[in-house]
């Protein structure tokens, strides 16, 4: 009797032992695209994107600083399509799309409004108070993915899909609510790779499927610790 209690037990810790958690993946991911070496490395960084869209082609200018904040604009013809800022406390966001102004956000709802444009958003998780949940596995394109749902302290969720091989975060899922209804967002992500000053790896490719149809985002450039001031980040 023993003997069977003591081999049940064996065979629960081994299996527990097999049992991934998010933990686990979100590690996995951090330690592949070398953020967990090299991040701290990093005071700012400027990102250079440009966007098609059935509507045409735009430009977007992204500056970040680490304690995080950040800025962005979207151009198209020299004319700013979007801009939006977080300056740590505070997140504003203008648009020329439909006046789909927003009023500003503050607090625990800036932070959390914000939080994704962190390239490095998964180092911060628990600091930010989000949970993370290994959810079942989901497949495409035949890959078992690992997907991590990850709830921020207003209880919004996103779901992150990692490649079990890779260890790459290949796509994330998120439900937004607007005037005109909730709809979910998926964006794929494709060619991670770095760029000259940083050994992490970047997703240069991002696809979205909208309501205005198929969106193809590419980074043309990434330049790191550029001295950005605080007037970078200045709302007024």
């Amino acid at each position: 009797m023993k003997l069977k209690f003591f081999v049940i037990l064996l065979l629960a810790v081994n299996i527990a032992k097999g049992q991934k958690s998010a933990q686990d993946v979100i590690k996995k991911y951090l330690d592949v695209t070398n953020i967990s070496k090299s991040s701290a490395t990093i005071t700012d960084l400027v990102i250079s994107t440009t966007t098609e869209t059935p509507r045409g082609v735009s430009e977007t200018e992204t500056k970040i600083a680490f304690p995080f904040k950040y800025s962005t604009s979207m151009f198209s013809n020299g004319m700013e399509l979007m801009s939006s800022k977080f300056d740590g406390e505070t997140f504003v966001m203008k648009s020329n799309w439909g006046n789909n102004n927003q009023e500003p956000k503050k607090g625990k709802e800036a932070i959390n409004e914000s939080a994704r444009a962190n390239p490095f958003v998964e180092l911060e998780y628990e600091k930010l108070g989000f949970t993370t949940t290994l959810l079942p596995s989901e497949s495409f394109e035949g890959i078992n993915y690992d997907v991590i749902e990850i709830k921020d302290t207003d209880g919004k969720i996103s779901k992150d899909y990692f490649n079990p091989t890779t260890g790459f975060k290949d796509r994330t899922s998120v439900t937004r609510t607007s005037p005109r209804g909730t709809m979910e967002i998926t964006t794929v992500f494709e060619n991670y790779k770095a760029f000259k000053g940083s050994d992490i790896l970047f997703p240069t490719i991002r696809k979205q499927k909208t309501q205005m149809g198929e969106m193809s985002t590419e980074v043309q450039s990434i330049k790191f610790n550029k001295g950005l001031k605080p007037k970078d980040f200045e709302i007024k």
